[in-house]
């Protein structure tokens, strides 16, 4: 890369300008001590002007490929922070280039981050901060607040984390420097000054509005972009107006702030407000106008005694041209007392405004929402207002002033955490998905404790967790977020035994034996459904148990779980007895508090929600369970859709209603996009769910990079980008960053989009199968991967068949890294097969050339036996030897003979297993193996016939369909065979010759099933286009077209009479005439797909079975559900009635066949 850098005349900054990275990142490159991502080197390729077909090459030389990875420098460590400069350093993810800022509280880096190819700002929080327990107790809360701020003039926080010795804030990189910079060439216009203090304000504004109070409000704290917008940064010592305490000192007794731009109230240690921004902010003012700060100093003391006696000079004086009121606004600004400056930014922005003459201003002032309820609201501040309601998503600590209606339950849970029992350590709090269990726990249990809700429950730690497929990982990240001290490898700490989650507790938490741990182990039903090892199962919740049981334990467990998981770890005998005990059901919300949880939140915005409309979204939730992310969605949209003050009745009629809203929406997204677009959604959402195995089906957190990689016949799929984009500010998919690599994930916000939104549960149903393959798949690929491409980790054998023949026709797209395996798989497959025909030939070659010299040098015998008969004429002595060579001639010509059928023999048997392990089936094998056994018994040929016979031989083939044949029948006589198709045929044929009769063409999707009818004489095909078709069994014509409910009709069958036809549409069953084309009665009753149906043989009943888990017996006549089947977990995919019609056979996932007595149900 150096040489053809420089062979271009580029230099090493112009380089990282051309390929979007940083100088840092190319001086790395070049010095071998850095891999470039693939994407990276795709960008490097094209900025270096590499030819077309010499692309592959240089981006396989420039990653390295097939050399070893090079050692990644470590993390910095708590000596090196601060003092050291750590450019070209590796963080989580981040590659840090040059240092650009450092202050009392850190340093600042420019970096990359090469997975997304992103410029970033890294802010490295000092150790002797990181490690204070104050800042470990409020950090993350914190962080998460700044992270959620969106304004345009607020410097974004893309991610943020705590280890031990360090804290780190990522956030957007700007590169003009700041507002001190610019005010160190003396005063701005008043135009430029307009602009800024605009922007700076309107961002102060929704911070406040936020609960958010930035305490540092300066011109280095206001950064500027190319065209001199500005921007505020550094929220880094921002506080929740709910966290703030009377300690605004550090630890060793210095102010947190600049001591230039600090509050009176900060200086005497007094509660924080707003105000104290407005104090800040007005100083910020008067520097701009003036070209200097407001006091003088120039020591830190004595800027404290100037900040508390003396006022702020007197602006006119330094400039008599500013508007006169400017120093009247400054002033107030600036006043001693807080009460006496402006109440809230807005007012102080609205003076200014008028101040500033509005007509000539650049922009529209985007004001935030106020502190305090409003009489009366502006059309501006109406459409200013931040959507109280979370969609999908749920609460989160960050949302506790929204979050209401629970706070008798959070009370109750207090209690349950400190009813001075044994088992008050751990509490399990379980409820139906969409019941509210995870924003119960964060946005009113964990606020609660940091109030101290339990006596000295304000200074412990809170830490969060998911399971995920690596709970130990997941475990030890998290404890890493709090971990003042923590053993060398904690990992293997925790790992060490029952007691290793005890012992890292207590070497991660402060030695001063009273501070406490509070762990959160959110969708704990992650456990079940994402970890595959049962031996990492049970280790981990036995930690868990031994934890929460020692009574020198400083932990505090709190789960979360689906209650349809329940039972799941109650089958561990331990942890099963101390969840019995520490249950806490979610129940539904009263009529009350489904009130306050709907009109609160808009209520101390200053809005309000009609009456009508309140009771009438009451009625349409009841008290079904999980119908919380639905109410939150449809009121997201509502207040999304305000037109006043006042929400009406008419405008909740338009979002769909809490039952429409969702499914609206996802499908209203989704038909704005284009075909491709379109099938990038559908392999999204198929890559973001985890298939429940008995239960319902789950979301599933995804790499980002996992969906970059998507490809559909080896083409990359770059279509991903809109609906993630789309769904996402829609609320429908939520963005985080995985806790290990800070890689960035996504995942659909809310199970209720997978329960709710039709098109979904269609693509989930018609793909189930391809999904459960394509997991397997990469579950292999992963742990393939994991071991260093280990070849003892490829797919063999039958398994390789299997997946190669899925891949070439399934529509379910592959990453490059599933691909790859599997492509490596089928090359070592090669390799062996050719290698072991080397070997086999070469043996052959050896057999065979024994044989030939073995059958030449008995050919030579017997000429020469021949040669003495000739001298035995005259010879009569020499007869008996004569006689004696002649005997040993033929001899070594029957023994050459012998070797030769012995060698063939050999070859054939090889060749039959051979022929086994290609999958080329029994017939080839059977019969090389039998010529093999006429030639001669060898066990090889006896194994090898054995092993065929296990196969089914065909005695017939049918060939003419173009795609997968999904469904076959025989004709009532036998003499014909009919086939469904995924070409969108149906075919006849003769079952004798295998000739085909006649087609029957008409559908427009796969057939998903055909049946002939009980007379013959008809035939009737069901259809992925949403149709049911009766058809002549002796034309083919097509006699009468049924249209479906749900788009796809998955079944058809004929009653003993032929007279009618049941269709099976989605959740329902359906009886058609078959004259009239009428439908006759529904059977409705099932909750999920039905997956195949029978009718008793006296034509009575009709039986069903689904994917809800359950069969059920109905009336033909009446259409009435006689009784349901229970008994099978999970989904329950075939039935059929006995001869007699008395009992019914059923079969499901869970790998049961169940027979039922239909009169009892038993």
């Amino acid at each position: 890369m150096h040489e053809r850098r420089s062979l271009l005349g580029l230099t090493q900054a112009e380089l990282a300008r051309r390929a979007g990275c940083a100088p840092i990142t190319i001086r790395k490159l070049e010095g071998d001590s850095l891999r470039p991502s693939v994407q990276l080197a795709e960008l490097l390729a094209l900025a270096l002007d590499i030819p077309e077909g010499e692309q592959l090459a240089f981006i396989r030389l420039a990653r390295q490929e097939g050399k070893p990875t090079p050692i990644p420098t470590p993390s910095p460590s708590a000596a090196e922070i601060g003092l050291d400069d750590l450019s070209g350093r590796a963080v989580k993810g981040f590659q840090l280039g040059e240092l650009i800022g450092s202050g009392g509280f850190g340093v600042v880096y420019r970096a990359v981050q090469p997975s997304v190819q992103r410029d970033v700002a890294v802010k490295i929080i000092l150790p002797r901060y990181a490690n204070h327990p104050t800042f470990i107790r409020r950090f993350e809360a914190e962080a998460h607040l700044v992270a959620r701020l969106e304004h345009p003039h607020i410097v974004p926080l893309y991610d943020y984390w705590r280890e031990p010795d360090a804290a780190y804030l990522i956030m957007r990189l700007l590169r003009s420097g700041s507002l001190d910079k610019l005010l160190a060439d003396g005063p701005l216009s008043l135009d430029l000054f307009r602009r800024m203090i605009m922007q700076v304000g309107a961002a102060l504004a929704v911070a406040h509005a936020n609960n958010v109070i930035h305490r540092d409000i300066k011109p280095a704290n206001v950064l500027l972009d190319e065209a001199q917008n500005a921007y505020l940064g550094d929220f880094g010592i921002a506080k929740s107006l709910d966290l703030v305490s009377d300690a605004n000192l550090t630890e060793n007794g210095a102010l947190i702030g600049s001591p230039a731009y600090i509050s009176p109230e900060q200086i005497q240690n007094e509660p924080i407000r707003p105000s104290s921004d407005i104090y800040c902010f007005g100083l910020l003012l008067f520097e701009m106008l003036t070209g200097r700060k407001a006091f003088p100093g120039p020591t830190p003391l004595a800027y404290l005694q100037q900040h508390l006696n003396e006022p702020v000079p007197s602006l006119l004086s330094i400039d008599p041209s500013l508007p006169p009121a400017l120093e009247e606004l400054i002033s107030r600004a600036t006043a001693k007392n807080p009460n006496d400056r402006f109440p809230n930014m807005n007012s102080l922005l609205t003076r200014l405004e008028a101040v500033l003459a509005p007509s000539v201003l650049e922009m529209d002032l985007p004001l935030a929402g106020n502190e305090a309820i409003l009489l009366s609201l502006t059309p501006q501040e109406i459409a200013a207002l931040e959507n109280p309601y979370q969609g999908l998503q749920a609460f989160t600590e960050s949302d506790a002033e929204n979050f209401f209606g629970r706070e008798t339950l959070v009370q109750e849970l207090l209690s349950k955490l400190s009813d001075g029992s044994d088992l008050e350590r751990f509490m399990a709090v379980v409820g139906p998905s969409g019941s509210g269990k995870s924003s119960l726990v964060k946005a009113g249990l964990l606020p609660a404790l940091r109030r101290g809700g339990l006596p000295g429950s304000d200074d412990w730690f809170i830490v969060d967790m998911t399971p995920g497929d690596q709970p130990w990982e997941e475990l030890e990240a998290a404890l890493l977020r709090i971990a003042v001290n923590p053993p060398d490898s904690l990992l293997a700490q925790l790992q060490d035994g029952p007691r290793g989650l005890l012992r890292a507790v207590h070497r991660c938490l402060p030695n001063d034996g009273e501070t406490e741990l509070v762990l959160l182990i959110d969708q704990f039903e992650e456990l079940f459904t994402l970890v595959t090892e049962e031996a990492v199962r049970e280790q981990f919740l036995q930690s868990l148990v031994t934890a929460v049981l020692d009574p020198r334990s400083r932990l505090r467990i709190i789960i979360t779980l689906r209650a349809d998981f329940t039972d799941r770890p109650l089958q561990y005998v331990d942890f099963g007895e101390l969840m019995q005990e520490r249950l806490a059901f979610i129940l539904p919300l009263t009529p009350d508090e489904l009130t306050r949880a709907i009109t609160k939140p808009v209520e101390n915005l200053g809005m309000a929600l009609a009456p009508e409309l309140v009771a009438t979204i009451i009625q349409d939730v009841g008290s079904q369970p999980g119908m919380l992310p639905l109410l939150q969605y449809a009121l997201t949209e509502l207040f999304d859709k305000r037109q006043g003050q006042v929400i009406s009745l008419r405008h909740y009629r338009t979002t769909g209603g809490v039952t429409g809203a969702l499914a609206s929406r996802a499908d209203e997204i989704y038909k704005r996009m284009s075909p491709a677009e379109q099938e990038a959604t559908r392999q999204l959402f198929l890559r973001l769910v985890t298939l429940g195995e008995g239960v319902e089906d789950t979301r599933r957190r995804v790499p980002l990079v996992e969906l970059e990689t998507l490809s559909v016949n080896g083409e990359l799929n770059t279509d991903y980008r809109t609906p993630i984009t789309e769904y996402g500010k829609r609320r429908l998919l939520t963005f985080d960053h995985d806790s290990i690599t800070r890689g960035p994930t996504v995942e659909v916000a809310h199970e209720a989009l997978l329960r709710e939104w039709p098109r979904l549960r269609n693509w989930l149903r018609e793909s189930r199968e391809d999904v459960r393959r394509q997991r397997l798949l990469g579950q292999a690929a992963q742990q393939w991967h994991d071991n260093d491409g280990d070849g003892s980790y490829l797919l063999r054998g039958s398994r390789l068949t299997s997946f190669e023949a899925w891949v070439e026709a399934t529509t379910v797209a592959l990453t490059a890294d599933e691909h790859r395996f599997l492509q490596t798989s089928i090359a070592a497959r090669d390799e062996r097969h050719a290698a072991e025909e080397t070997r086999r030939q070469r043996e052959l070659e050896t057999a065979q050339q024994l044989a030939q010299e073995q059958t030449k040098r008995a050919e030579e015998q017997s000429r020469s036996a021949q040669r003495l008969r000739f001298f035995a004429v005259g010879l009569t002595l020499l007869l008996l030897a004569a006689a004696g060579l002649a005997w040993f001639a033929n001899s070594q010509r029957l023994q050459a003979q012998d070797n030769f059928a012995t060698s063939e023999r050999i070859r054939l048997a090889s060749q039959a297993q051979n022929a086994l392990e290609r999958g080329e089936g029994g017939e080839v094998a059977a019969l090389l193996a039998i010529r093999s056994l006429q030639l001669g018994y060898s066990p090889e040929a006896d194994v090898a016939l054995q092993s065929a016979l296990q196969y089914g031989f065909s005695k017939q083939h049918y060939i003419g369909h173009e795609g997968v044949i999904g469904s076959t029948r025989f004709s009532p006589d036998g003499r014909f065979i009919v086939t469904a198709s995924d070409d969108g045929t149906v075919r006849l044929w003769n079952a004798q010759t295998g000739q085909e009769v006649r087609q029957f063409i008409g559908h427009g999707a796969i057939v998903n099933a055909v049946t002939v009818s009980p007379d013959s004489r008809f035939l009737v095909s069901a259809s992925a286009d949403g149709t049911a078709r009766i058809w002549d069994f002796a034309s083919g014509a097509e006699l009468r077209r049924i249209e479906g409910d749900s788009g796809t009709v998955w079944y058809a069958q004929f009653t003993a009479d032929s007279q009618q036809l049941i269709i099976i549409d989605s959740f329902v069953a359906q009886l058609w005439d078959v004259a009239s084309g009428t439908k006759l009665r529904e059977f409705v009753g099932h909750t999920d797909f039905i997956t195949f149906s029978d009718i008793s043989p006296d034509g009575r009943y009709l039986a069903t079975v689904s994917s809800d888990g359950t069969a059920r017996l109905w009336d033909i006549t009446t259409g009435a559900e006689i009784r349901q089947f229970l008994g099978h977990t999970g989904w329950v995919g075939g039935v059929d009635f006995s001869p007699d019609g008395r009992y019914l056979l059923t079969t499901g996932q869970d790998g049961l066949a169940v027979i039922w007595d239909i009169a009892t149900g038993f």
